[in-house]
Formats: structure tokens, sequence, C-alpha cells
């Protein structure tokens, strides 16, 4: 009987044995083809596919390192890059080695998700595996960079709310590119939701795109329409740019190379048959998509990619001429032009602020928006302004456009609390300097005014143009331009910003003082000694200002002699005071770098007091500069010191407080 009862027990094993393997076998095997299946669409180029397939064969196995990296780099394609994270964080577990990117692509999921310290750790890693020659490495620096830009952006928050536009405009499907006329009564758009013109699918599975209008009625938009068959085709047909006054419409048509067309809106409401911009502005064998127009009509701003350009899309200007008609288009140089894409152009109401979308300049990732003034007393247009975050994120933001009181703007985000895949989002700007004089332009321009709570309005009419700091890096002694990492702080020693000086040694930065203040220019490179330039910037005016400071870099070779002009001192004394500590930190620093340099430190005084006075005092400097540096560990041997009082002067004392300012020195000389 025991017998009888082991045997059935050892068969109901068997068979809860057998049952459990067939069951792994066939997950394993439905892992497998849903993996086939997605590789298969990946290579069509099909994403969404792919990653549908990829996700169907997760639920069976969340422990396979190669899957989870191939779902982390569909949804690195995909209009959600910030989902890829958890994927490429199981896959790096399981695998360190799953992919010979994987470090990279760590970074990009890292800083999608505005994790930028974690997102720069795995650059700087990917980075260090790179031969020295690889063409990647232009790329990771510029991601670097990003992530340094995103910490700084994200520690000082634009002051501004984002709202969806709400369920009436946007759809299941995805809707884009919204443009609003001055006003704010109407706003046109993209979607490819049904119920588009042909109702046909294009390759990617998706309804071609279709322009949409709404209008506001009672400070709500109505339902979305169908902008008609006039304008709308089988095709994709989008929307890039309206008049101020809402009466022209500038659409972008896939007819080959992709043109710009424009249609005007007739008396009885309808549109006209979209036509190709007469001139230039269009070219058979470039690209044009997108445009903007300024608020009396005369100049056009488009996005190309022609040639002579500075790099991918490049911004153009064109003007119309007396007789009605297009001139010649410009290139708006390599202030806003970079070598990468820049485009998504929008002219501010007050016709000098010019918005646009670019991958390069100061960003944080994707395209970010900046902003631009234009100097008419000069040509010019001043250096481009990050919109901050959270206007800018690490992804794309991009088509930018603001009512003509500057109060709101609009663009489309790809966001987690959306209802399609991009959905239209407005954002409710700070208030503005210049506000009423926007609105007397409104109102000059017959446009409705929308109510406003009196107590928001400025009452300053004027615009405070931002003031630029530029300058050129050289070599001191042969004037050659250098290319160098350039940072500006601030009084209190802030760091303002730090951009890299182009190939002519070339660079730029933008502030807005609301007075006058102090800042410091550093630079520094490998075999050169450091400059740390203090200097004044006066408050921000109606007129552009700019401030040139140039920056010479002398080499390290025995007997030069290097000025240390950020060294302070209590008043007839030997005290250091702690606004020395960037020049003292530098100088540290280089000492360390160069471990067989010997230097000699020296103090200067200007005429005031007696010789034998001003020599004891200077020489007292001197030597709690080397006192400093020996506390922090540099050896005394390789370190004298002298005090030459007013015995070496590099200007006259004679009355001239600038030049006595000039003598009150210490200095640094290289003897070994």
């Amino acid at each position: 009987m025991i017998f009888k009862y082991t045997s059935i027990l050892s068969k109901i094993i068997f068979i809860s044995y057998l049952l459990l393997n067939l069951s792994f076998f066939s997950n394993a095997q439905s892992e497998k083809k849903y993996i086939k299946e997605g590789d298969a669409a990946k290579a069509a180029g099909d994403n969404k596919v792919a990653l549908k397939q990829y996700l169907e064969a997760y639920k069976l196995n969340q422990n396979n390192a190669s899957l989870n990296n191939k779902i982390g780099i569909q949804y690195m394609k995909s209009d959600y890059p910030h989902k890829c994270l958890p994927y490429f964080e199981s896959a790096y577990k399981i695998d360190p080695k799953v992919d010979v990117d994987i470090l990279f692509n760590l970074g990009v999921a890292n800083q999608e998700n505005h994790r930028f310290a974690e997102a720069s750790e795995f650059y700087t890693q990917f980075r260090a595996t790179l031969p020295v020659t690889s063409p990647l490495l232009k790329k990771v620096d510029r991601r670097i960079y990003e992530c340094a830009n995103g910490v700084e952006f994200m520690a000082q928050p634009v002051d501004v709310k984002i709202t969806s536009a709400g369920t009436v405009i946007n759809s299941n499907f995805p809707d884009f590119a919204p443009v609003i006329s001055a006003d704010e009564k109407v706003m046109i758009f993209t979607s490819r939701r049904t119920g588009s013109t042909g109702g046909q699918l294009d390759e990617t599975g998706q309804f071609y795109e279709d322009i949409y209008i709404s209008k506001k009625v009672n400070g709500e938009w109505g339902t979305p329409q169908n902008i008609g068959a006039n304008i709308n085709t089988d095709g994709h047909d989008a929307s890039i740019a309206l008049s101020a006054d809402g009466s022209q419409l500038f659409i972008y048509k896939d007819d080959g190379s992709g043109d710009i067309y424009y249609c005007k809106l007739r008396a009885d409401g309808s549109w006209s048959k979209p036509l190709p911009i007469e001139g230039s502005v269009n070219s058979r064998v470039s690209y044009e998509n997108a445009a903007a127009v300024s608020p009396d009509g005369n100049t056009l701003f488009f996005a190309s990619n022609r040639e002579g350009g500075y790099g991918g899309l490049d911004l153009y200007m064109v003007k119309m001429n007396e007789k009605g008609f297009w001139g010649k288009p410009t290139n708006l140089g390599p202030v806003i032009n970079t070598e990468d894409d820049d485009e998504g152009p929008f002219m501010d109401f007050d016709g000098i602020t010019l918005y646009f979308s670019s991958r390069a300049h100061k960003g944080m990732g994707g395209y970010d928006i900046f902003k631009t003034y234009y100097d008419s007393t000069r040509a010019t247009w001043t250096e481009p302004i990050n919109m901050g975050y959270p206007i800018n994120t690490a992804n794309n933001d991009i088509y930018f456009v603001l009512s003509g009181d500057g109060s709101h703007g609009y663009y489309a985000s790809a966001k987690d609390d959306g209802v399609g895949e991009k959905d239209i989002y407005m954002i409710s700007m700070p208030p503005r300097e210049d506000k009423q004089a926007l609105l007397a332009k409104m109102k000059a321009m017959n446009l409705e005014i929308q109510s406003v709570a009196p107590q928001i309005i400025p009452t300053v009419a004027a615009v405070l143009l931002p003031i630029t700091i530029k300058g050129v890096v050289k070599d001191a002694e042969t004037g050659s331009p250098i290319s160098s990492s350039v940072q500006l702080t601030d009084a209190n020693g802030v760091l303002v910003s730090e951009i890299m000086a182009d190939q002519n040694g070339m660079f730029s930065f933008i502030v807005n003082n609301k007075e006058a203040s102090q800042y410091t220019l550093s630079t520094e490179k490998d075999g050169y000694g450091f400059v740390n330039k203090t200097f004044s910037v006066p408050a921000a005016a109606t007129i552009s200002q700019e401030i040139t400071q140039n920056l010479a870099l002398k080499k390290l070779a025995v007997g030069n002699i290097f000025v240390l002009r950020n060294i302070y001192f209590d008043f007839d004394k030997a005290i250091l005071k702690a606004t020395s500590n960037k020049e003292l930190n530098n100088l540290l620093q280089l000492l360390q770098k160069n471990p067989a340099m010997d230097i000699e430190i020296s103090g200067h005084t200007d005429s005031k007091g007696s010789d034998e006075y001003n020599k004891v005092l200077s020489k007292k400097r001197a030597q709690a500069v080397v006192n400093w540096l020996v506390s922090k560990g540099i050896s005394k041997s390789r370190l004298t010191y002298e005090g030459y009082g007013e015995s070496r002067p590099l200007a006259s004392n004679d009355d001239e407080p600038e030049g006595r300012e000039l003598n009150r020195r210490t200095e640094f000389k290289i003897i070994k």
C-alpha cells in the first residue's frame, strides 16, 4: 500500500516537473519570437512596433540584459526618451558589457531624466574608453557641457507656469506646431488625428498631418476645425507661422525638397489656396521648414539647409521691397547660426526680440529655445540667451510662439500627463517691463486686448537690453588666438557662465544687470599661466552695450613674470583677504600641475609712503602669499619672495588713480 501511494506521488511530481519545464520552454520560445519580431521591425525602421514586441518579451523575462538594452534603445528613439532609464540600468546591472555604448546610453538616460550629475559621470566614464582620434569625443564633450548647463538652469528655474491647452485642443493623437494671432484669438496647429484629409496612413502607421484652426470665445478655445481641403491635401500639411493680425498663414508642404507656402484670409472668412513664397526663399535643392513674420509683415525669418550656411539648418532673413516682393535672403550670421541645427524662428511683437530653437549654444539637451535682440544701431544680433528651465528641458523644445502682450507662450511637448504623443501647452510668462508699450502697439493695429488685472501690468515701457561681454583669448607674445575655456564669475565669486572660446579665440557672454556690478573673466590652458581679470559692468539700459575684455595668456617659461591682479590685503597690512582665494587657488593648482617649477613671489606698491616703508610692506605681503601656499602643501624650497616697493612701476604714479592701481600688485616669476 505504501508502495502504491509512493508511486502515485512520484507520478504527480514527474508530471508537475514536466508541465513546469513545458511552460518554461513555451515562455522561452515566445520570448524569442517576440524579440525576433521586434528585431525585424527595427530593421524595417518601424520603431513603434519594435518597442511593442520587445515589451511583450519583457513580460516573460525581465532578467535578459540584451532585451533590457533593446527596450532602452527604442525608448531613447521615441517621444518619451526619459522612459529608457530603468531598462538601461537593469541591462547594466545584469551585464556591464551588454553593449559597447551602454555607458553613453546611461548618460543619455540620466540626462533625459534631468539627473545631470549622474549623466555627466557616465559620459566621463564612456569618454575614457575612446581613443584620442575618436570622432565621438566632440559629441560626448557636448553632452557633458549640456549637463553642466542643466545643473545651472535647474538651480535657478524661471518663474513660469506650464499647463495643457486642454482636451478641447489636444486629442489622443499627436497635436503640435501651434501658431497664434497676436491678440490670442486664433490658434492654428498641426494634428495627426482621425478625420484627416484622405483618411490614409503614412509609412509610420499614423494619419497624415493636417492643419486645424480654433477660435477663442469668451476666453475659451473652441472645438478645432479642419481648416479645409483648400489647404489640406492627402499628404502632409503643417502650420508654421501666422501674421500678427491673423490674416496670413504660412505652411510647410513636402513637395520634394520641402518648401514654404502662404495663404491669405478672405473677407468671407475662408482661406485662399496656398502659393509658394515669391522670390528666393524656397530653393529647388534645399529644405525650408520653418518661418516667422515680423509684426509689420515686412520681414520674414525662415530656416533652410541651403549651401553657404554655418551648419545643418540655418536661420535666414528676407525683407519686402517697395514693390511688395521679397528680396534676397541673408544669413543671420554666426552669432545665431552654428555648425548644428538652428530653426523654429518667432519674432516677438516688440519687433526686436527673435526666439528660435537650437541644438547648439548653451543648451541642456536636444533643441533648446533661445532669444536674441536686434541692435539696430550696429545691425547685429546679441548673443542668444537660453530661456531657462522649465521652459527648456533635456528633450527637444522647439516651435515656441508668444502672444502679442507677452503673457502667454505656446509650444508642443510629449509629457507623461498628455493625452496624445505630443500635446500643445501654454506657458504663463513672467511680467514684462514693456507690456504697456506692447498693448499700445496692439491697440494701434486694432487688435483686441485681453482683459488683464491692473496690478500685473508694469508701468515701465522701456526695454532694458542685455549687456554683451566679449573678447579674444590670445598668446601674449605672438598674438595668435587661443581656444580655451573662459569663465565669467560675479562679484561674489559665483560662476555665471562658462564657454569655450572658438578657433579664433573669440568669446561672448550676456548679462542683465539691474545695477552696476563687478565681474571676473578667467581662463587657463596647458603650457600657459592663468588669467583672472576683474572689471566693472554698468546697469542695463535701453540701448545696447558691449564690454570688450581681451585675455592674454603667457607661456610658462623661465624668466616670465605673471601679475596676480586679484590678491587683496587689508589696508596698510599684510593680511590676505578672503577675496584673494580664487587667484591663490589658481596659483596653487598651477604649482601642483607643474611640480618641477620654482617661483619667486614679489610685492609691489604705488609711490604713496616712504620708499623704505613700501619695500618692507611689499615684502611682508609677498611672504604672506608664500606662507599661504606652504600651508596648502607646496614645498617651501620651491618658493622665494621679495618686496620691491615702488621701484618697479608699470604706469605713472603722478596723480593718476589708474596708474597707481596698476602698480599695487603681486607677481610671480618662474625661476626654474
